[in-house]
């Protein structure tokens, strides 16, 4: 199964674990101290590890260090370094998942990274973009995927508030992310984004949208203005929106 779909499949088995109380899966999603429900990416990557094994077809390794050294914490932006081993500044990040054709580290096939909800800064979502794309080079298969999804609680807010909140992160990340010498823009295309928005309050009684899914590649934000809300825009193609 191309790594494409064990994705979508992921994406549908976590809506079900969300949405049918526990009925089609053995998973359980802990309440904080106050009651409400958490989630994390950590769900959505157990449930998307389930799915690599079913598949046979893939090896996996879990917080794959990278090549280049990265400077996060006490900078404006992400930095990357190529050379890093005698800069105590940088050091190695972590990959969530990496797929490998064989058994083998040399084979390597793509990264993956996981996200959960929609960050009060656009930092922990430049991070990942940074490393997906310039480490996009050393995959076999140039291509890394950015696996994101978050609960909302209607489709109204999710187009209203949501939605430009989170793509402006997306769009300012890119912009930040280019300045660095080791990104080349052409890698922007290889990196594919995965979203999907879950709705805790379906505003329609019969056929309620449950969730929207959407995938597209960073180059593809270019295609979106800072702030703009969904029902503004004028070319939704690219987002290549489905119904779940």
């Amino acid at each position: 199964m191309p790594i494409e779909e064990i994705i979508e499949k992921s994406f549908n088995d976590l809506i079900k674990a969300i949405t049918t109380d526990g009925t089609s899966s053995q998973l359980i999603f802990p309440h904080s101290n106050k009651g409400d429900v958490r989630h994390s990416e950590q769900e959505l990557k157990q449930i998307f590890l389930r799915n690599v094994e079913e598949d046979k077809n893939y090896f996996y390794s879990i917080e794959t260090p990278t090549e280049y050294g990265y400077r996060f914490s006490d900078t404006e932006m992400p930095l990357v370094k190529e050379n890093h081993e005698k800069d105590d500044k940088y050091e190695s990040a972590r990959f969530d998942v990496s797929l490998y054709s064989k058994n083998n580290k040399d084979d390597l096939l793509t990264h993956v990274e996981f996200k959960y909800g929609n960050p009060d800064k656009k930092s922990g979502i430049c991070k990942d973009f940074l490393k997906l794309v310039s480490e996009v080079k050393f995959t076999n298969e140039k291509k890394n995927f950015f696996v994101h999804y978050l609960c909302v609680k209607t489709e109204k807010g999710w187009e209203s508030r949501t939605f430009p909140s989170l793509f402006s992160k997306y769009l300012d990340s890119v912009a930040d992310i280019i300045k660095s010498d080791l990104i080349n823009e052409e890698d922007l295309s290889k990196v594919t984004v995965y979203l999907l928005c879950i709705f805790e309050e379906p505003e329609a009684e019969s056929e309620p949208k449950i969730a929207l899914a959407y995938h597209f590649s960073l180059a593809d934000l270019k295609n979106y203005k800072v702030r703009t809300k969904y029902s503004d825009l004028t070319d939704k193609s690219w987002l290549n929106e489905e119904l779940i």
